[in-house]
């Protein structure tokens, strides 16, 4: 019997609620274990309930998704995916989230509940996924702490654009950051073009496409064989042949949990996408891969190092 994971949803719209509760239900390897309209609500429910996973909204009365996470990581740390209209790649909100431990985040359609049911799909691979993270490096004592205030800024911008599972990002932006936070089993792939001052970096969560071709078609950054093959294909249409580039990768960590198919994921993702640039005649120039722990890692457009973080070893690079 498959060991489902248990999931509790945060937001304060009841429709909202009601279709992502019933959608991911759906899968028999998901059970909604709980709902909650607000960060409160949701913080006393979580030692009751126990889930396995969190989908956190942001903008929420009385205590929004930002606020929830600095009063849930602390002290009971938990995987969570951030759900809003106000996480876009580049937002500040985008970045405050994941500085505060959220591990994945997807964008709240603009299309209503028809668009909702077609993020489900999404959704799916993303829960089952986060469910596998470590991030107990965040349960740590506060002192002297005061919590965010509960207005966000829906304007503000970061100097980082943050991936999330799936995502790829390709910039000229000189000085620009491109960021994935706490990789666990999944891949960073970074590309660099020293003299077109172009960077790349795809945040890899399977190795092969085979499972899910219509995944692959809208997320090619989710596989290892479409991540390479598309970004590669950009690159060169602009102007960067492929013994131009430098590549480096970081990641693939074992999970603290099995869960199917998912079992061995972090080391067949290393093999993925070592033999995806070793077909495309690309060496790896540095990797950092494997171990236990989950790595942060930030390329710098107009750079060719890949910083990495983790809480119990501080930062280095590659």
């Amino acid at each position: 019997m498959i060991q489902k994971i248990k999931v509790l949803i945060v937001d304060d719209q009841a429709l909202i609620l009601d279709i992502l509760s019933k959608g991911l239900n759906q899968d028999p390897s998901i059970e909604v274990v709980g709902t909650a309209t607000d960060g409160y609500l949701a913080l006393n429910q979580v030692n009751r309930l126990n889930p396995d996973v969190i989908v956190l909204d942001m903008e929420m009365p009385r205590m929004n998704g930002i606020q929830f996470l600095h009063n849930l990581m602390p002290v009971n740390p938990i995987p969570t995916i951030v759900l809003s209209a106000l996480t876009q790649n580049d937002s500040k909100i985008t970045d405050d989230a994941f500085e505060a431990g959220a591990v994945d985040f997807l964008a709240k359609p603009s299309g209503g509940a028809n668009a909702l049911r077609g993020l489900l799909i999404q959704l799916y691979t993303k829960i089952k996924i986060a469910a596998t993270q470590d991030v107990k490096h965040f349960k740590k004592p506060r002192e002297s702490y005061r919590l965010p205030p509960n207005s966000l800024d829906r304007q503000a911008k970061s100097n980082k654009i943050v991936l999330g599972m799936g995502a790829y990002e390709i910039s000229t932006q000189v000085g620009k950051f491109l960021k994935i936070f706490a990789l666990g089993s999944c891949i960073g792939l970074s590309f660099f073009c020293p003299p077109m001052n172009i960077c790349a970096l795809a945040h890899i969560a399977l190795p092969n496409s085979s499972i899910d071709g219509i995944k692959a078609d809208k997320l090619p950054g989710y596989f290892a064989d479409t991540a390479i093959v598309t970004m590669l294909d950009q690159l060169n249409k602009m102007g960067c042949s492929n013994r131009q580039l430098i590549a480096k990768i970081a990641g693939g960590a074992k999970t603290r949990i099995e869960i199917g198919d998912y079992f061995g994921i972090g080391q067949r993702n290393i093999l993925a996408v070592k033999a995806g640039l070793l077909k495309k005649g690309i060496k790896i120039a540095a990797e950092d891969v494997g171990g236990n722990i989950s790595r942060t890692v930030s390329i710098e457009v107009g750079k060719t190092k890949m910083d990495l973080y983790y809480p119990e070893k501080g930062n280095w690079e590659i």
